[in-house]
């Protein structure tokens, strides 16, 4: 089964840098019980132990394995593998197991390569303990939870680096340091420190022995727009350094308007003339004055030491040329010149003056004039040694070309600069300035001199052979002001353009619906029309449906009459089919027993005749009585005649009943044939009444009727729909060509607006470059020691820094309140002018960081922060593009993703947006005009709020991890954003739209910045690469290599030269942008012996 902390164990392992180290060999480490006399705290006890051994590479801005233990929540939610405590049960809690060398991967790993130790017994107890008591949070103030342990030395990782915006200077944050480097120089020019932080200890040590900016890492960095302000962003706070260069060091008040400087061999003293005539020494860096030199009665031209630092020489408009003792500024000898000598120099021996003169020829004077011969007046005007001649007009300046110090470099109101060979006494080459040259300077190793002229320039030249090697000129500031505004008209094109296009395809779309509201009027025109028509068509199937309906009721209806008419016919005849067999029925039994009656009537009349018979038989006259016995004849033949008769007469009445019987049952049965005949009828008529007449014909003749009904009735139906549609499409194509009537209005007016601003900015370009075409005359130039720089001093006040070998203006040093007339180099880092306000200033070109605010520390004790609006790390920063605004994002990992936007002059908290996001804010980036604020964050979304309401405007949903960084582009018609999902998104601000998706990076892509005001970027990523794309099509047009380890921070210059990265391997790496060569890798300080001896303990 597969170890559910692996992951983890990994992370801890890789960030730790465990060597090579056998686990096995560890014993469990037995918990030794702690008397605390109350239960064990978090903040108090536990937080201080993971700080120094776990929460270099578990916090919220490193997250390795997604773990947090910074605080309980987080601690106990875990990473990606699960949770790491269970509240309760230490021993099914992985921190635990893994702390106490119970179960692996031991944590920490040892060796490693941040310090961190093994727990102590008393340590594991303290965790233990705390689990049984349910792993709770004391609740109490951050303040109050954070037992701060120093870093250790040799963890140099720099979680952030800032460009300053004209890429003068870069930052760096190393662990909790922050370095400044100036990039011009290629070296590092200042570590930033709080002072209340170099002032704690602890066992009577400093407690931060290698300084620091913030006790926590530094995690975000930015400069404001001027570069002259840096944020740094560590755990609850943000802190503002404020830049300042030329701070004066020493200032000398003089009596008169300064006219010349010089600086003796080893720059311990300067000379300055002014113009009262007079030329005072100070001592430096002490900057007190030594002594006064006074004598000549006309302005110093010419000022110079003698290369053993005893004596000063100096020229005057009183065409005089003196020396002077250093040591009490007594004179000690004056000469009268042919001409006035506008500048002077010493020569390398120190034995001869060479000046140059007014008119325009170069003199060699000694040092020391000799005595005239005994007897022998000295001239007024001494014999030059030599003359150089070939100058036309005055000459202003010479400088003598060491270290071998055998030529000599001249320059004229002619605008030539000349070099003359010094033993040969000849011209070596002219160099044509262009212009009357006012001074001229020589690098101490005599290859590379400068000259620099009335009409405002200055150029750098090779002594071996006349070439110019650069050509510099012009106003920092209002080359700057002229970069700026053309900037500006860049954007404002690009603006103009978009602006144009967003007008055409709102005025393109008001035609579109135009036509379409057009269309949809004639849509309804002719569904109004068909209306009636379709109504005329159902009528009149309406009416065809009726007939056929009718036609089919009266072919029902007769079928049914006809059926009726059958059944009753046949119940006729079924009544009188019965009735004729009751009425034979009947006339049998009237017959019968009329017959019957007739019969019995009959038989009596035969029963009487029988009797008679009898009777007449029984007559028994005597045998002899012959009468009676005739007589009895006579009545017996009577009798039975008689009985003969009746009984005829009977059988005529029996056959006359049965031929009546007969006839009537004939008839009965000849009527009793006629019933089931008549129900045979009834049973034909009710079927002929119940059978369904034949509708085939009438009913398809309904059917057709009622489908073409029903078709026109639809279509009747549709009509009307179509008209209550079309009237709605009608009303919906008016108010969307109303809307985009309104938005063609918006675009129309934002176009005219645009234009306008166009108008102005070009207006404003053409100004600036005016300005900058106004060149000021230069007056003064030196070299610095080392050659790097050159110095000079002009009419606008200011003495101005130039990089000799690029020609560019680095710095500008005011101070001064009226022409400066003269330049130098004191040391390394401060330069002396001097100045028509009377004044020499000696000032720091050094920038100095000053730590000025502490954005959330409590203002009476900056180190409490438990109050601070910033809930946790300022992960990110940005200053607003005026520098007026500080935008600070962060937030609770996993709870909330906070804004905050302070005033950076003030320190005051502007406006909070503390639900911005639904974690932490890992980018923030001010638009160009400042109207709006671009963030990213843990919660996958980029979002982009109105800095003055602080409402939400828009999201960008499409990143599948968190957004680590976010950029827009200068006209704010495009945004990127890059993720832990290891792409880059490149976003259409207007629709809301992904535009694409760059992938490439095998890991989490942390940092980006668009490079100047197109559509390339810059980007950084775990995969230790630094990549440039560009957002139209996403090509990665180059990658600049070099980082060994994970990237965390890029950044580039505006005009794409440079680009900034730094990362795990605790190395600033600059390149040249446009050709990806590596100008410099700024190594984190090495740490010292003794540091490196505790960081292992």
């Amino acid at each position: 089964m597969r170890n559910r902390f692996a992951s983890l164990s990994v992370f801890i392992t890789a960030v730790l840098g465990c060597s090579q180290f056998t686990v096995a060999e560890e014993k469990p480490i037995q918990p030794a019980k702690v008397e605390l006399g109350r239960p064990v705290s978090f903040e108090k006890d536990v937080f201080p132990i993971l700080d120094a051994n776990c929460i270099a590479c578990h916090n919220v801005a490193k997250k390795e394995g997604s773990l947090v233990l910074e605080n309980v929540e987080d601690l106990i939610k875990g990473g990606d593998s699960g949770a790491s405590v269970v509240p309760g049960k230490p021993d099914e809690s992985y921190l635990y197991n893994v702390a106490s060398r119970t179960e692996e991967s031991f944590m920490p790993p040892l060796p490693n390569k941040v310090g961190a130790k093994a727990l102590t017994p008393q340590q594991v107890w303290i965790l233990r303990q705390w689990i049984i008591e349910g792993a709770k949070s004391s609740g109490k103030s951050a303040d109050a939870g954070v037992a701060w342990q120093s870093l250790p030395p040799d963890l140099n990782s720099i979680y952030s680096a800032a460009l300053s915006p004209w890429a003068r200077y870069a930052a760096a944050g190393r662990a909790n340091r922050i370095a400044i480097y100036d990039l011009a120089a290629g070296a590092e020019v200042a570590t930033l420190n709080d002072p209340a932080l170099l002032k704690l200890q602890k066992d009577g040590k400093p407690f931060y022995p290698l300084g620091a900016a913030h006790r926590d890492f530094v995690h975000s960095l930015a400069f404001n727009s001027n570069g002259d302000m840096l944020a740094s962003g560590g755990y609850r706070v943000v802190k503002l350094w404020k830049k300042s260069m030329g701070n004066v060091v020493k200032k000398m008040d003089l009596p008169a308007a300064v006219t010349g400087l010089a600086l003796n061999a080893d720059r311990s003293v300067l000379a300055v003339a002014t113009a009262d005539n007079s030329v005072s020494l100070w001592k430096l860096p002490e900057g007190t004055k030594l002594v006064d030199l006074k004598g000549h009665t006309g302005v110093i031209k010419g000022l110079g030491f003698t290369p053993d630092r005893t004596k000063v020489v100096t020229s005057a408009a009183d065409q005089s040329l003196r020396v002077w003792n250093v040591a009490d500024g007594k004179q000690i000898s004056t000469m009268k010149t042919p001409a006035v000598i506008n500048a002077l120099t010493v020569s390398k021996d120190g034995t001869q003056v060479i000046g140059g003169a007014a008119n325009h020829i170069v003199y060699a004077w000694p040092l020391t004039l000799p005595a005239p011969k005994e007897g022998e007046k000295a001239p007024e005007i001494p014999a030059a040694l030599y003359e150089l001649k070939g100058h036309a007009k005055p000459i202003s300046t010479v400088e003598l070309i060491m270290p071998a110090g055998t030529q000599l470099v001249s320059g004229s109101e002619d605008g030539t600069v000349r070099i003359w060979d010094l033993a040969g006494k000849k011209q070596i080459r002219s160099i044509n300035h262009g212009a009357p040259v006012t001074d001229v300077d020589v690098t101490v190793d005599g290859k590379t001199l400068v000259s620099v002229s009335a009409n405002g320039t200055g150029k750098i030249w090779q002594v071996a052979d006349g070439k110019m090697l650069k050509e510099f000129r012009g106003d920092l500031s209002k080359e700057r002001q002229m970069i700026l505004a053309t900037e500006t008209q860049t954007v404002t094109k690009q603006q103009v353009a978009l602006a144009d296009a967003a007008m055409k395809a709102a005025d393109k779309n008001v035609k579109d619906r135009e036509a379409e509201l057009k269309k949809r009027n004639e849509e309804l025109a002719a569904a109004k029309k068909a209306v009636p028509e379709e109504k005329k068509k159902a009528d009149e199937s309406a009416k065809k449906l009726a007939a056929a309906k009718a036609e089919l009721a009266k072919l029902l209806a007769d079928h049914k009459k006809k059926g009726e008419d059958a059944v009753a016919a046949a119940n006729a005849q079924k009544a009188a089919a019965d009735k004729a067999v009751v009425d034979a029925e009947a006339k049998l039994k009237q017959t019968n027993d009329a017959n019957q009656a007739a019969i019995a009537a009959v038989e009596k009349e035969v029963a009487a005749a029988k009797k008679s018979l009898d009777d007449a038989n029984a007559i028994k006259p005597d045998a002899a009585d012959k009468e009676g016995e005739a007589k009895k004849k006579e009545a017996v033949t009577k009798a039975q005649a008689a009985f003969d008769a009746v009984q005829k007469k009977l059988t005529a009445a029996q056959q006359k009943k049965a031929a009546d019987e007969k006839t009537a049952t004939q008839v009965i049965a000849t009527a009793k044939q006629a019933v089931p005949k008549a129900d045979a009828a009834i049973a034909a008529a009710k079927k002929l009444a119940e059978a369904k007449p034949d509708t085939k014909a009438a009913d398809k003749k309904v059917a057709d009727a009622e489908a073409e009904s029903k078709k026109l009735t639809d279509a009747v139906a549709a009509a009307e729909k179509k008209v209550i549609s079309s009237e709605r499409s009608v009303k919906v194509a008016e108010g969307t060509l109303t809307k985009i009537k309104g938005q063609l209005a918006e675009r129309t007016k934002e176009k005219a607006e645009i234009d306008k601003t166009a108008t102005a900015v070009d207006a404003a370009l053409a100004e600036a470059k005016k300005q900058a075409a106004v060149l000021t005359p230069m007056k003064s130039v030196a070299f610095s020691e080392d050659g790097k720089q050159i110095a000079t001093g002009d009419d606008s006040q200011m003495v101005r820094i130039w990089d000799a070998t690029s020609g560019q203006e680095l710095d500008t040093v005011g101070g001064h309140t009226a022409p400066v007339s003269a330049v130098g180099y004191t040391s390394k880092t401060t330069v002396v002018s001097g100045s028509a306000d009377k004044t020499v200033l000696v000032q720091s070109i050094q920038p100095v960081w000053t730590l000025v605010a502490q954005l959330g520390a409590d203002e009476k004790d900056p180190s409490k922060v438990g109050g601070s609006p910033i809930s946790n790390r300022a992960l990110c920063l940005d200053f607003s593009p005026d520098g007026k605004l500080l935008a600070v994002g962060g937030g609770d990992p996993s709870r909330s993703g906070e804004i905050t936007i302070w005033d950076a002059a003030t320190g005051k908290l502007v406006k909070k947006l503390g639900d911005a996001h639904s974690d932490t804010v890992l980018g923030i980036r001010f638009s160009r005009s400042g109207k709006s604020l671009l963030t990213g964050a843990a919660d996958k979304f980029v979002k982009i709020f109105d800095v003055a309401s602080g409402n939400f405007v828009k999201s960008f949903e499409g990143h599948t991890h968190h957004v680590l960084d976010v950029a827009w582009k200068a006209d704010e018609s495009t945004i990127v954003s890059s993720g832990a999902d290891n792409v880059i998104k490149v976003w259409n601000i207007e629709t809301g739209e992904q535009k694409r998706t760059i992938s490439g990076y095998s890991k989490q892509v942390t940092s980006i910045a668009f490079l100047g005001l197109g559509d390339n970027i810059v980007s950084g990523g775990g995969d230790k690469t630094v990549r440039m794309h560009l957002t139209t099509n996403g090509s990665n047009y180059r990658n600049l290599s070099g980082s060994t380890d994970y990237v965390y921070s890029v950044a580039g210059s505006r005009d794409e030269s440079i680009v900034i990265a730094g990362g795990e391997d605790g190395i600033l790496r600059v390149w040249d942008a446009k050709t990806g060569k590596l100008l410099n890798s700024f190594n984190p300080p090495p740490v010292p012996q003794n540091q490196q001896a505790s960081a292992g303990k």
